[in-house]
C-alpha cells in the first residue's frame, strides 16, 4: 500500500574539473580551462512514495553517455537500493565545461575526472537518498519568448513554456525545478573560463529569493533553439559581440523572472505518486559508406584545410577540416577491424510524480519534438528533459532533412557516428515515449 505522502530527498556536488583540463562544445575553442567563473555543480532529487524510488540527476556538462551513465548506476548500487534505470541522469549542455562524452570528437575526455565524476555522482545519490523527508509539490507555468531563439530561421517558432515543479516540505521550499529549452551557449569559443553559461544565474537568482531550496535547472528540446546566433557562427567567428557574461546574467535573470511567476501561481500536483517505465528501443543510420569513400573523405578535408591555410580561414574552419579528416580516418579504421554499426540503442523513460508527466529525450532533439509529446498529452503537465539518459546528438524532425544544415549534415561527425540518423527516427522516439506512458 502506497504511503500518503511523496518523499524527497535533496543533495548537490562540485564536479568542477581542474585547470588546464579540456573543454568540450567548440571547435573554435583555442585553449584549455584557465580559470573558473562559477563552479560546476551536479544536483540530485531523489523522490520516494512507498513503493517507488526515483532518482533524477542534472549535471553542470554537454552531455552524459550510456558508458557513464551505466558507471554511475554501477556506483551508486554498491551505496543504495535504487535500481539502476531508476536513476536518470541528464546534463545542461553548458559548453563552458569539461570535455566528457567518449567516442566523439568534441574534446579528449581525461579519464581521472571522468572517475571522480562517476564516485561524486554516486556519493550525491546516496546522500540524497538518506536525507528523504516529506514534501507536497506544486506545478507551475509560465512563458519566456526573450531567451530562446530559433537559430535556424530568424524569428522563427521555438518552445517558450517555462514548466516548474515546486517542492515544499516542513521548513519551506526544498525544491525547485525548472524546465525550459535552450542552448546555454550565451558564452563562445573564446571563453576559457569554467561556466554552467545562464543557468548559472538563473539558480543564483532564485536562490537568493527562495533561501534554502535546491534550485535545479534541466534542459528541454533545445536542439534548434540558443540564444540568437546561427549553428556555424561559434565555427567562423561571426555571432556578433553579446557572448558575455554580462548578457548571460541578464537572460538568466530575465528567465528566473518567470520562473518566480510560475512559483507564486502554483497549483499542488495531484495524487503525488510516482509511476516509472523504461524501455530500450534502436534508431537506424542512414546507409554507411565504404571504407574507400572514407578514405575519399579524408582526402578532401585534407585538401579543404589547406585551402583554408591558404586563404586565410577562420580558427574554426581550419580546425573543422582537421578534425573531420580525423573522423573520416577514424571510421575507415573501425569499417575495416570490426564494421559500423547500422542501429543505436537508446534508453527511453517516462515518469510522472502525481498529474505532472516527464520525458526523457537522449540527445539534441529539435523543439518540435517537445510540442509533439505537449500535443498528443494536451491538458497534462509536461516536462520535457533533453539531454538526458544518453547523447546521440542532434536529431530532428523530418521537414528538417529537405532543409539541411548544420545539425542534419556536419554535427554527427562531432558525436562519433559514421552517418546520420534516418529520417523520421525522431519521430519513432515520440511514439515510442508515448506507447511507454500508456503501458
Amino acid at each position: 500500500m502506497k504511503q500518503q505522502t511523496l518523499m524527497l530527498g535533496t543533495a548537490k556536488v562540485d564536479i568542477t574539473p581542474p585547470l588546464g583540463a579540456e573543454m568540450g562544445g567548440f571547435v573554435a575553442r583555442q585553449g584549455t580551462v584557465s580559470g573558473v567563473h562559477d563552479r560546476l555543480t551536479a544536483y540530485v532529487l531523489v523522490f520516494c512514495d512507498g513503493d517507488e524510488k526515483l532518482a533524477l540527476v542534472m549535471t553542470d556538462l554537454i552531455g552524459v553517455d550510456a558508458a557513464l551513465i551505466s558507471e554511475v548506476r554501477q556506483a551508486a548500487a554498491k551505496l543504495t537500493e535504487i535500481p539502476g534505470e531508476r536513476i536518470i541522469i541528464g546534463a545542461i549542455h553548458t559548453h563552458a565545461g569539461p570535455a566528457v562524452l567518449r567516442g566523439g570528437f568534441l574534446g579528449k575526455p581525461d579519464e581521472s575526472y571522468l572517475s571522480f565524476l562517476v564516485q561524486s555522482l554516486a556519493g550525491a545519490i546516496y546522500q540524497a537518498d538518506k536525507q528523504q523527508e516529506p514534501v507536497k509539490a506544486f506545478y507551475g507555468r509560465s512563458e519566456c519568448p526573450l531567451v530562446g531563439k530559433n537559430r535556424r530561421q530568424l524569428g522563427g517558432p521555438t518552445d517558450p513554456e517555462v514548466s516548474v515543479l515546486c517542492f515544499k516540505g516542513e521548513m519551506g521550499t526544498k525544491a525547485i525545478l525548472v524546465n525550459y529549452a535552450c542552448h546555454p551557449v550565451v558564452l563562445g569559443p573564446d571563453n576559457l573560463l569554467v561556466s554552467a553559461d545562464y543557468p548559472y544565474y538563473l539558480r543564483e537568482t532564485l536562490s537568493s529569493l527562495y533561501p534554502g531550496a535546491l534550485v535545479v535547472f534541466a534542459n528541454g528540446a533545445a536542439g534548434n533553439i540558443n540564444t540568437g546566433h546561427q549553428a556555424r557562427a561559434s565555427i567562423n567567428g561571426t555571432s556578433g559581440n553579446k557572448r558575455t557574461f554580462a548578457e548571460a546574467q541578464r537572460l538568466g535573470r530575465i528567465l528566473a523572472g518567470e520562473v518566480m511567476k510560475a512559483v507564486e501561481t502554483a497549483s499542488e500536483a495531484l495524487a503525488p505518486f510516482l509511476k516509472v517505465d523504461s524501455r530500450m528501443i534502436t534508431l537506424s543510420v542512414e546507409k554507411i559508406p565504404s571504407p574507400e569513400e572514407y578514405a575519399k573523405m579524408k582526402l578532401d578535408w585534407d585538401k579543404k584545410y589547406q585551402e583554408l591555410k591558404k586563404t586565410g580561414g577562420s580558427y574554426g574552419e581550419t580546425q573543422e577540416a582537421l578534425l573531420m579528416a580525423e573522423w573520416a580516418e577514424a571510421m575507415k579504421t573501425r569499417s575495416e577491424r570490426h564494421g559500423l554499426k547500422t542501429e543505436i540503442p537508446l534508453e527511453l523513460t517516462v515518469f510522472s510524480i502525481g498529474d505532472c508527466e516527464f520525458y526523457t529525450l537522449p540527445g539534441e532533439f529539435f523543439f518540435e519534438f517537445g510540442l509533439m509529446l505537449k500535443q498528443a498529452r494536451k491538458g497534462k503537465s509536461l516536462f520535457i528533459l533533453g539531454y538526458t539518459n544518453g547523447c546521440i546528438g542532434y536529431v530532428a524532425p523530418e521537414p528538417a532533412y529537405d532543409e539541411g544544415g548544420y545539425e542534419l549534415t556536419d554535427s554527427y561527425r562531432y558525436y562519433g557516428l559514421p552517418t546520420g540518423l534516418q529520417r523520421g527516427s525522431g519521430e519513432k522516439v515520440v511514439q515510442s515515449l508515448l506507447a511507454l506512458r500508456r503501458l
